[in-house]
């Protein structure tokens, strides 16, 4: 409950500005989704992924069955789950409608530190998939020292297992690091200068896959195809008055979506990083 304590004069809350750079900016967000993939998740096939292999054109006899033929096609999955945030109340001093718009300006500062953290793993409930719980995962090894060396070697992985850009998702920390190898190139959807779209996260963690601790001074880092986050309408009473504590007097105000977020191709590496800016010297850990 919000007590006013000073004879301060109120004023309309100023605008909070843009929502803070992080997976949304990376991803591909696709909005109102279904009641079907609501209640069900979704599920699309990925054509775009597999490999391609050499031939040899001489037409020697016997060779007509030498190519190989990959059988079926993948599908990527995505389990929906809920994002919402709440707000208990007094009656007094407001109007139901600006008790329903500061609970659901609330959801929209906090919901993309919680898909971050959904997407990344370890949370309570538990989401599928995640990265850090993904099977088959690939962790690259760095040929030399440093944050440069970790990222060209993430890439060099990823880049020889999938044709098109990927996204590398880490913790916001390594941000400093990242900037001062002159790794970031600015548009409209930060890249390394090789293309790879950067996803800093502040709800990502800095475990690795099964969870694996990095060493002291280091992150993990991931890179995926890029991230396609389905999500439904914002979902908040119209009217508080519907859920009002009676006994207390006391709007109770709720504003929920659900979210379910996949690559879209399975396929995923990964490898620690230094996160001290300038750390040519710090060595990583494979």
């Amino acid at each position: 409950m919000a007590v006013i304590t000073s004879n301060n004069h109120t004023v309309a809350t100023p605008q909070p500005g843009r929502v803070r750079y992080g997976l949304f900016s990376a991803a591909t967000i696709i909005e109102n989704m279904e009641p079907h993939a609501i209640g069900a998740g979704i599920q699309f096939a990925a054509p775009d992924c597999g490999v391609a292999r050499l031939y040899d054109s001489s037409c020697a006899p016997g060779d007509s069955d030498a190519k190989t033929f990959d059988e079926g096609l993948g599908y990527q999955f995505a389990d929906p789950y809920w994002v919402y945030s709440t707000r208990q109340c007094g009656t007094v001093g407001h109007t139901p409608a600006e008790f329903t718009e500061t609970v659901r300006r609330r959801l929209l500062g906090g919901e993309q530190t919680q898909v971050e953290a959904a997407l990344w793993g370890g949370t309570t409930p538990s989401v599928d998939p995640n990265l850090i719980g993904h099977a088959g995962t690939v962790v690259a090894t760095a040929l030399d020292i440093g944050f440069g060396a970790a990222i060209a070697a993430l890439e060099e992985s990823f880049y020889s297992a999938y044709g098109y850009m990927g996204t590398i998702h880490v913790n916001t920390a390594a941000y400093g690091a990242a900037a001062d190898s002159g790794l970031i190139v600015q548009g409209s959807v930060l890249t390394t200068p090789l293309g790879s779209s950067w996803s800093f996260g502040a709800g990502y963690d800095i475990t690795g896959p099964t969870g694996a601790a990095p060493a002291a001074g280091n992150v993990w880092a991931f890179m995926t195809p890029y991230v396609a986050v389905y999500r439904s309408a914002l979902i908040a009473q119209d009217d508080p008055r519907a859920f009002l504590d009676r006994s207390a007097n006391q709007y109770l105000g709720l504003a929920e979506r659900v979210y379910a977020a996949t690559w879209t191709c399975d396929v995923v590496h990964a490898i620690e990083v230094p996160v001290l800016a300038g750390a040519e010297t710090q060595v990583v850990a494979p």
